[in-house]
């Protein structure tokens, strides 16, 4: 085999192996999903004295919209919330505060305030918001979800090569 025929070899190769990557990419994300879920359950606090219970969930919105769809060269993770970027960057001290209704309603539902109180203060606790910022949960961002993320990733590509492999004489 000359120089040539070994390149035209490769790149049958890396044709004939496409769909195999593909598919072990779109396993992995499936995967991620349910890591990201994890995650959401156990970000930390996003109050900038790091106080409070962990965990992203309030009423399990955010939690719930974590999926993943087929794009062209794989696959994407993504949660379509309207606070996805704030839970996953935080917000930065002095940006514009957050929804009084919001706010009001987890007073209620989270503190267990009555009405009357939680709209007496809602908007005071979204104005410290807006002032001293949230931190960031990094659900998927953090170095230790990337390399989770990267783990599952090779495991899944190499198993789908693997089966494809097996399959051929």
């Amino acid at each position: 085999m000359n120089l040539k025929e070994w390149k035209r070899y490769h790149e049958r190769l890396a044709d004939q192996f496409h769909p195999a990557a593909l598919r072990g990419a779109r396993s992995a994300a499936l995967a991620t999903v349910a890591v990201a879920q994890r995650r959401t359950r156990q970000a930390p606090p996003a109050n900038p004295a790091g106080k409070g219970k962990g965990g992203a969930v309030n009423t399990g919105d955010y939690l719930r919209r974590w999926r993943w769809i087929t794009i062209s060269d794989g696959a994407r993770v993504l949660n379509d919330h309207p606070a996805a970027a704030v839970i996953e960057y935080g917000r930065r001290p002095g940006s514009a505060p957050p929804p009084e209704q919001a706010i009001r309603d987890w007073l209620i539902r989270r503190l267990r305030w009555k009405e009357a109180k939680a709209n007496r203060a809602a908007r005071a606790v979204a104005m410290a918001i807006g002032r001293r910022g949230l931190l960031a949960r990094h659900v998927l961002t953090s170095e230790d979800a990337v390399q989770e993320i990267a783990k599952i990733l090779e495991r899944e590509v190499r198993h789908e090569l693997e089966r494809e492999l097996a399959r051929r004489p």
